[in-house]
């Protein structure tokens, strides 16, 4: 711990612990996802499917689909780390890259949670271009391939919801240090 950034005083000296959550909860979401994404290829098309010539979703669209976020937050929050304890983590950095994730994260899960839980694009994903699931092999009431489970999906979700609202708390201690250095700045 050579350089922690002065920024980060009083309670904002735990954005650290903040990051460290999010690096542990995206590593479960990671292997839910993975999960999914392997039971996804190895689930053969749905009947209906087939009958209307719709076509398999590549395993590139499914690995995308599941693990882009996940992988590309692990690399964030380590980046994040270093950067607090040997480089100086700035504080307008640390916004901007919580704002920019938060959006990153709130998009993904709604998609999640719009073809896998909710059923909405699911229902409505006509020929399966929303919803690449509409093309897969599944259960009568579930949304889920059959080579997968309904834990898996909830799992992936519920800490996707999660690393969303650890997001919100990174950008409220950045936004907190970056008040605070205005008010340094300015006199006030």
């Amino acid at each position: 711990m050579a350089a922690a950034s002065n920024h980060w005083a009083g309670r904002l000296r735990y954005i650290p612990l903040v990051n460290i959550a999010i690096f542990i909860l995206t590593i479960a979401v990671f292997g839910a996802a993975a999960s999914y994404a392997n039971a996804a290829i190895q689930t053969p098309m749905d009947e209906q499917a087939l009958i209307y010539m719709r076509p398999r979703p590549s395993n590139g669209k499914i690995i995308v689909y599941s693990l882009f976020m996940p992988f590309f937050t692990m690399l964030q929050s380590l980046v994040d780390l270093a950067f607090h304890y040997y480089l100086s983590l700035h504080p307008i950095y640390a916004l901007v890259v919580s704002a920019t994730y938060f959006i990153g994260w709130l998009v993904q899960w709604s998609i999640w949670m719009d073809c896998e839980v909710s059923g909405i694009g699911f229902e409505n994903a006509g020929k399966g271009e929303t919803c690449f699931q509409v093309n897969l092999a599944h259960g009568p009431k579930s949304r889920v391939p059959s080579k997968s489970s309904e834990g898996i999906v909830n799992a992936r979700v519920g800490l996707g919801a999660i690393v969303i609202a650890l997001y919100v708390a990174y950008g409220v201690m950045a936004a907190l240090a970056v008040a605070r250095i205005r008010r340094g700045v300015k006199g006030i």
